[in-house]
């Protein structure tokens, strides 16, 4: 064997065994359709976009899941590398505030109702005197300072599947809740078939979370998101989940 083809071999090698393995947080019970449990397999959004980014990167991606505030404790600590889908504007109060990517999405928020009550929400005024539920510790900067006055009085649950269970059993008269995650979960579950999507209450760009001690990651991320943002393979990642 020649040197060149050595040296070709050793740096092919190199590349398959010496990817650095960075450990994603998902939110543990699912998050569809951002991340998605069946017969103990992870899909969904997150997971399509993260091998996207392995392919174009020197970069393996290891998904966890936790309780939504476990998994900011662990990024706090430095276990979590990565916690993908946020916006700046969600974690201005946290203890270790990150580096982000690039934008590559835009999340909604929507107010959902039980069938016949919908009305318009188009300011926090809407809702006073109003109890609605959400998971608990997601942000809603243009609601916060009438929670935090018990203007609304946010009732809080663990999970969006559970959030929803609230709704349907009339323990809530009204929700917030992603948009892509309203429409996948009235797709999947004819239950739920009857809740009506209100306004959006909130929208922001997403981008991924990157732990302070990984920003060196950013360049190849950020380079990574834009070929995909370019290509329009993230917007078929997300269409797959409409």
């Amino acid at each position: 064997m020649s040197v060149t083809r050595v040296v070709v071999f050793l740096c092919l090698w190199s590349g398959i065994t010496g990817a650095e393995s960075l450990t994603v947080a998902l939110y543990e019970g699912a998050n569809p359709p951002y991340s998605v449990i069946e017969d103990g397999k992870i899909t969904g959004i997150f997971v399509d976009l993260f091998t996207q980014i392995e392919k174009l990167t020197p970069y393996h991606f290891e998904y966890r899941g936790y309780p939504f505030a476990r998994a900011l404790h662990e990024f706090d600590a430095g276990r979590v590398d990565i916690e993908p889908g946020i916006n700046e504007s969600w974690r201005q109060h946290a203890k270790v505030l990150g580096e982000y990517s690039v934008a590559y999405g835009v999340s909604r928020e929507v107010i959902v109702f039980r069938e016949k009550r919908r009305f318009s929400v188009t300011s926090p005024q809407d809702l006073f005197g109003e109890s609605v539920g959400m998971v608990r510790g997601y942000s809603y900067p243009r609601y916060d300072e009438a929670f935090a006055a018990k203007k609304i009085t946010r009732i809080d649950n663990l999970s969006e599947s559970l959030l929803l269970r609230q709704l349907l059993y009339g323990r809530v008269e009204q929700i917030f809740i992603g948009y892509r995650t309203i429409l996948f979960y009235k797709k999947m579950y004819p239950e739920y078939q009857s809740f009506v999507i209100g306004d959006v209450v909130g929208e922001a760009e997403v981008k991924l979370r990157v732990h302070p001690s990984k920003s060196y990651i950013l360049a190849d991320i950020n380079d990574a998101l834009s070929k995909l943002i370019e290509s329009g393979s993230i917007e078929k990642i997300y269409a797959k989940y409409r």
